[in-house]
């Protein structure tokens, strides 16, 4: 029921601060029936794990650093969606609890449940990936060589941004071809680290396959209703502007106030849309109720967000017309 609800919260968040999202070559998810490791670059902070949770079945348990659990706005959302921690050096933390955290990784793979990790080891805007970390295909070889996960599949994950840090802009979801650890696994008890560095580049070799650069956004081609349809919707979009003005505009406020490098604003933006938006319009139910009673109250409480969409997808057609 947790997965449910946060599973609903996330489709919201990404309905809301993107446009449109693309999913392309979902059915290759089919042929990878058993357990699963999803992997993807790294570059817009939260924001890519929240669409992998959102948009991609399981749902997945993630890696994360284990900073995140001292975060106050992100730790609950870490604690409930159950990821598991890594410990990085760099946290000045004791690296050695990764132990528990990779076994717990591959009880999880061995019982036929999916992981999600993102094998740059963190979030970054270079221009290029970063290389890739072994933990993924430790983890995928230790699961797959006992033999206790043998339908394991590796799957890459590509996501590609039209611009990852402005409201409503476009991303592609992307899923790369499965890539079976078998071959590996079965030498890994002989060669260890060089099985663990040639799965490690078939990972690479899959999320460069999946992640394609200079995919095209074509103009979004979204046409304005007519006169008479933009008359019969005024009085709606108007109040939903009035109604949703504050927690629209404040994630942009904070974002520009907290970030500090480019792959941060999405997250900030989010985040705070997630708490602002049903805050204000708690607040505005409540005031409604004190002032009409417990029917405008209700009669509130649903026209702040249904109005509130409403806006915004007029508003996204207007900008679309140019």
């Amino acid at each position: 029921m947790v997965n449910a609800l946060l599973r609903a919260a996330a489709r919201l968040a990404v309905a809301v601060f993107f446009r449109e999202v693309r999913l392309e070559e979902m059915a290759r998810l089919r042929f990878a029936r058993g357990a699963r490791l999803l992997v993807a670059h790294h570059v817009n902070s939260l924001v890519d794990p929240l669409l992998i949770f959102a948009l991609l079945p399981g749902p997945p348990r993630f890696l994360a650093k284990s900073t995140l659990w001292r975060h106050p706005v992100v730790a609950p959302l870490i604690i409930l969606s159950d990821a598991l921690p890594v410990y990085r050096h760099q946290d000045g933390v004791d690296v050695s609890r990764n132990l528990d955290t990779f076994a717990s990784a591959r009880e999880i793979l061995c019982a036929g449940g999916t992981i999600a990790l993102f094998p740059e080891g963190r979030s970054h805007s270079e221009p290029r990936p970063l290389p890739l970390k072994t933990g993924a295909a430790r983890i995928a070889l230790h699961a797959a060589s006992d033999g206790r996960a043998p339908a394991l599949c590796i799957v890459p994950v590509g996501i590609v941004y039209e611009d990852k840090g402005r409201f409503r802009s476009r991303v592609v979801l992307r899923v790369g071809a499965p890539i079976d650890p078998a071959p590996e696994a079965a030498a890994y008890a002989d060669e260890g680290r060089v099985a663990v560095r040639r799965l490690t580049a078939r990972i690479a070799a899959g999320l460069s396959e999946a992640t394609p650069r200079g995919i095209a956004f074509p103009p979004p081609g979204e046409r304005v209703p007519g006169l008479a349809v933009r008359a019969l919707l005024a009085p709606a979009i108007a109040l939903g502007v009035v109604l949703n003005w504050l927690p629209y505009h404040l994630p942009g406020w904070v974002s520009r106030i907290l970030t500090r490098t480019p792959d941060e604003p999405a997250t900030y933006k989010i985040l705070t849309a997630l708490l602002a938006f049903p805050a204000v319009w708690t607040a505005e139910a409540t005031a409604a109720g004190i002032a009409g009673g417990p029917w405008a109250a209700v009669a509130t409480a649903i026209l702040a967000p249904a109005t509130g969409y409403a806006a915004l997808r007029f508003i996204d057609r207007v900008e679309a017309a140019g």
